[in-house]
């Protein structure tokens, strides 16, 4: 009996320490709720995009360790592979959904900081989406430029460790192929044509220490003919419950194959020649305060796009100086620290309906949204 318990022991003590060395967690976000657009039919959509993902990490000892990440996207309303029904709308789903659009990598992590390989987030939304109160979810959400993603494939990304509130962050993203003769032509034409087969990389520096904070940005997505998106934020703790941001963007848009997400970005399409000329500035001015048991997010916006986008409503192109401006405010009811309710409503007005129409999907003058959900995490 005493060596049955002796061994019980031994057992109980070997499994504490696996545990120990290894973990892997199993994570989710389930989002739903209501979007009605003046122009758009009353539809579900999310705030959060819905995901379920697996993370595991690996003690090496001396302060190592290893990492993964598997992490799946879907539309809850139909139970779909994908974020197509997302409160700032994207149009119909592609027919070639990755299968862990959410991430998929791998790596190491020690005293030097964290490197990644695979499909990761992209450094330049990672970071500038924390100055945007509605982070750039929802019918609030900041305007997203032509030439930024949210999670870039074949990418190497290097995280340094915090230095006294400083950190940087690099990666290195492969295009569909360095290799100009053998260059897959498949889709929107020859990248050779179009010189859009280039190489990707992103650079980060941010500081976060008391009550300032603050991160700029440079990146070239890979296959964009060398097109590069800088942008700047800047934050402010008031108080512990209020917090006041800052945001500028700046995208010089040459024509993106869109091989880094799956599928092509919303308004660059290659026109007959395989390219497309554009800029856009993005400025954005933010608040979020705690109040009672939830959160107030408000945010104004300014966005101006040139473009050779051509309205498929009107046969009219943007003129080169339009511009739009949105108005954001949003409350977050927080039932516990997993499920809250929120409720958001943006007024965006733009200088033409073409304009609109890249943007919403909209052949509007203006657009009003409002949206009202659940969001639970576990």
């Amino acid at each position: 009996m005493k060596k049955s318990l002796l061994m019980l022991a031994i057992l109980g003590t070997l499994s504490t320490a696996a545990n120990a060395q290894s973990n892997v967690t199993i994570y989710g976000i389930l989002d739903i709720g209501y979007v009605k657009e003046n122009g758009r039919d009353l539809r579900l959509a999310d705030n959060e995009n819905n995901a379920i993902g697996f993370k595991g990490v690996e003690d090496l000892g001396n302060g190592y360790k290893a990492l993964f990440q598997l992490e799946k996207r879907f539309d809850l309303n139909d139970g779909t592979l994908g974020n197509s029904n997302t409160a700032g709308y994207r149009g119909p789903k592609s027919a070639n959904q990755k299968s862990f659009e959410g991430g998929a990598n791998a790596g190491i992590a020690g005293p030097f900081g964290k490197v990644l390989l695979g499909r990761v987030t992209e450094l330049t939304t990672e970071t500038i989406k924390k100055f945007d109160p509605f982070r750039q979810v929802g019918v609030g959400s900041q305007f997203y430029s032509l030439q930024r993603a949210p999670r870039i494939d074949n990418t190497l990304r290097y995280d340094s460790p915090n230095l006294d509130g400083f950190s940087f962050g690099a990666s290195y993203s492969l295009g569909v192929n360095t290799n100009r003769r053998s260059i897959d032509e498949e889709h929107h034409g020859s990248l050779e044509k179009s010189h859009a087969d280039n190489d990707g990389y992103a650079i980060n520096l941010s500081y976060d220490n008391g009550p300032f904070f603050a991160t700029a940005n440079w990146s070239r997505l890979a296959d964009s003919n060398d097109s590069s998106t800088w942008n700047i934020g800047l934050g402010y703790r008031v108080t512990d419950k209020l917090r006041l941001t800052a945001s500028y963007e700046d995208t010089d848009s040459k024509g993106w194959r869109g091989n880094s997400t799956g599928g092509d970005s919303g308004l660059a399409t290659y026109k007959e020649d395989d390219r497309l000329n554009g800029r856009q500035r993005n400025l954005l001015a933010g608040l979020q305060w705690d109040i009672g048991p939830g959160t107030l997010n408000a945010s104004v916006q300014w966005d101006r796009l040139s473009s050779d986008y051509i309205s498929k409503f009107s046969g009219k192109s943007i003129n080169g100086t339009d511009e739009a401006f949105r108005y954001a405010i949003g409350y977050t009811y927080y039932l516990s620290k997993r499920t809250s309710f929120y409720g958001n409503i943006a007024y965006t007005d733009y200088d033409s309906p073409e304009l609109s129409e890249a943007i919403s999907g909209l052949h509007n003058d203006s657009v009003t949204a409002v949206q009202l959900g659940i969001t639970h995490r576990f």
